[in-house]
């Protein structure tokens, strides 16, 4: 095996084309960079250099090694370049998933901020739900995934993944308009036991919240159809066939077309964490990223009031 360093020492004679030009390059004494240039031609198994009166010249194996030199130090280069780059999340790839309902405002808000900080990096986003997105960072597929955790169904972190809390979300009931509770300012779930439900949540652990909730004010829920896209959860709600679960990062693209209301029920408040690879080493781009999520959840909460209703109230009841 060829040893690097020595490469770059046989091509800097190439490129001086004496021994003690390229030691004083090199800050070698000439004896100890001739000592290098012996052991290199014992792993090459050839003459590399032919000593002269007024220096040395290349061999054809030695002038063959150094066209091979020059693309390993430079490929060596880029790479030193590349990892200079990671290091200061000037560069790279960043592998993030975020779930459906953060996509609304948190995702967005907070790459848009990293992008413009570190325009470098390259962001791969991936919609990925909390369990989904816990076995990617767990497998290292992620470097970073929003994930969410409700009272009533409590999330299992493995170990190898390290969660870090970034904000609440309280979740609204979206109602179509006219409905008979629409004009309250805030709804109790059992007020809603004769209703038809429209789940957002289609597969996965986080199916259970609104049943267990559910169970917890004293009744089940019918569930009249279920899906993970919240464009058809609000289309259905509009239309009269049901009510759903609005989490309050979806509020701010929530049209008029629906009305919401706080819940009073603190079981349906979930906590909203970040969730990196577990040690020592986090990748410098998902710190960065972080810190931009923390900034968003914060302008979020801190502009949480003027959004905590949607919908005309009139004759408004407690």
């Amino acid at each position: 095996m060829l040893d690097v360093s020595r490469l770059r020492v046989l091509h800097e004679v190439a490129r001086h084309g004496s021994l003690t030009h390229a030691a004083a390059a090199l800050s070698y004494t000439t004896s100890a960079l001739s000592q290098q240039i012996s052991v290199l031609e014992r792993e090459a198994g050839t003459r590399l250099l032919e000593r002269h009166a007024r220096g040395v010249r290349l061999t054809e194996a030695g002038r063959a090694l150094v066209r091979h030199a020059e693309r390993i130090l430079a490929e060596l280069r880029a790479a030193e370049t590349t990892l200079a780059a990671i290091s200061a999340a000037d560069g790279g790839r960043l592998r993030f998933g975020s779930f459906t309902t953060a996509n609304a405002t948190l995702m967005p808000q907070a790459v848009r901020a990293f992008v413009r900080a570190h325009p470098r990096v390259e962001v791969e986003l991936v919609e990925a739900d909390r369990d989904e997105a816990m076995a990617a960072v767990l497998a290292h597929e992620l470097d970073l995934a929003l994930v969410y955790e409700f009272p009533v169904v409590p999330m299992e972190v493995p170990d190898g993944v390290e969660v870090i809390p970034l904000m609440t979300d309280p979740l609204h009931i979206a109602l179509p308009p006219g409905h008979r509770l629409a004009s309250r300012r805030r709804i109790r779930l059992r007020d809603l036991a004769e209703e038809r439900w429209i789940q957002g949540v289609h597969h996965g652990s986080t199916m259970d919240v609104l049943p267990r909730a559910c169970r917890e004010a004293g009744f089940e829920p019918r569930i009249a159809f279920r899906t993970d896209d919240q464009m058809t959860v609000r289309g259905l709600v509009a239309a009269g066939l049901g009510v759903a679960l609005a989490p309050f990062l979806t509020l701010s693209a929530t049209g008029p077309d629906l009305v919401v209301r706080p819940l009073s029920e603190r079981s349906l408040t979930r906590t909203v964490m970040t969730a990196t690879p577990a040690g020592t080493y986090r990748l410098p781009a998902a710190t960065a990223m972080i810190e931009q999520l923390e900034a968003a959840a914060r302008e979020l909460e801190e502009g949480r009031a003027p959004v905590r209703e949607r919908g005309p109230v009139s004759a408004a009841r407690p």
